[in-house]
């Protein structure tokens, strides 16, 4: 390391040099303010292009605080998209959150041991046609190795942010931005912008 730099500079100098060698344009990462008062007073926005996690168990909030950040983004003509595998969401629901359902593809891939929502997802953020990409995670089976890369270029390419909904950290997934509900309370597992920790009421 570098006399005086950080892990993340770091890491976007890394990036920057294979973008380098790819050939491909330079990523301006920014912080975006999601309208979710209660998350943006903790992180000051999530990043875009990037990678979001939102752990928890189910009936947690973890949904209800994605769902919150969708209705925000389709409110201003956004698109977004949800990647179901586990046929968890419910469209009315989501409208009562205020998700404008005109704006929401739902993407609901068959679940049978193979990783069908992983590539769905990969190609949703590498098309440029939606802001988020939200994809509720199945429970573990098989490896998840690929997606600390493939996700991660596929955002970058197509300048989208994705929220995976998982119970527990993945560990695969190199998250801009862990977060962690429960109990009534949203908190910051990590953030690549040094604001780790902290928590304000959800649920």
């Amino acid at each position: 390391m570098v006399s005086g730099a950080t892990p993340t500079a770091d890491l976007d100098a890394l990036r920057a040099k294979i973008r380098a060698i790819e050939g491909g344009p330079r990523v301006v990462r920014r912080r975006v303010p999601t309208g979710v008062e209660a998350l943006d007073a903790l992180v000051e926005g999530l990043p875009v292009p990037g990678i979001v996690e939102i752990c928890g168990r189910e009936g947690s909030g973890r949904s209800r605080l994605a769902l919150t950040i969708l209705a925000r983004a389709t409110a201003s003509h956004t698109a977004v998209a949800w990647v179901d595998p586990l046929k968890r969401l419910y469209p009315p629901a989501a409208a009562d959150l205020g998700v404008a359902l005109e704006q929401l593809l739902v993407v609901r891939p068959p679940e049978d041991g193979s990783t069908p929502w992983a590539w769905a997802t990969e190609q949703l953020l590498r098309s440029g046609c939606f802001g988020w990409v939200v994809v509720d995670l199945p429970p573990r089976s098989g490896s998840r190795r690929a997606l600390s890369h493939t996700w991660a270029r596929a955002a970058e390419y197509g300048c989208c942010t994705v929220i995976a909904i998982s119970e527990r950290p993945t560990r695969e997934l190199p998250a801009d931005v862990r977060l962690s509900v429960g109990e009534g309370r949203l908190f910051v597992v990590r953030d690549r912008g040094g604001r780790a920790g902290g928590g304000v009421p959800w649920g």
